[in-house]
């Protein structure tokens, strides 16, 4: 059993009584024994899920939380049949004329000479 030894490392153990099978962690490329592998998470939303990579325990990484979404408020309930204040005009404010009546106010002064 001389391919054993080969595979045999720090996180990988072999039994040739008891054998199982052995992966390689997705990040650091270290031999695991396959079931000590884990699926590397992350949030999408406001779940996580598999990124798609299998790691060694050591190596994985914890999702990263700024990655959820922020916690809002719900908007206020709008008031049915709403009724507005009269804003406030200062009757001593100058009127402005809406703009055909200005262009024509100004089209009929006379400019002198």
């Amino acid at each position: 059993m001389g391919f054993v030894k080969k595979w045999s490392g720090k996180y990988a153990n072999t039994d040739p009584k008891n054998p199982s099978a052995l992966g390689v962690c997705d990040i650091s490329g270290f031999v695991f024994n396959h079931k000590d592998l884990v699926k590397q998470m992350e949030w999408k939303g406001d779940n996580k899920v598999w990124t798609g990579l299998l790691v060694g325990k050591p190596f994985e990484d914890i999702p990263n939380e700024q990655l959820r979404p922020p916690l809002v408020k719900n908007d206020p309930k709008p008031v049915m049949n709403a009724r507005l204040p009269t804003p406030y005009t200062d009757p001593n404010s100058p009127q402005v004329l809406p703009y055909p009546l200005l262009m024509q106010k100004l089209n009929n002064f006379h400019w002198g000479s």
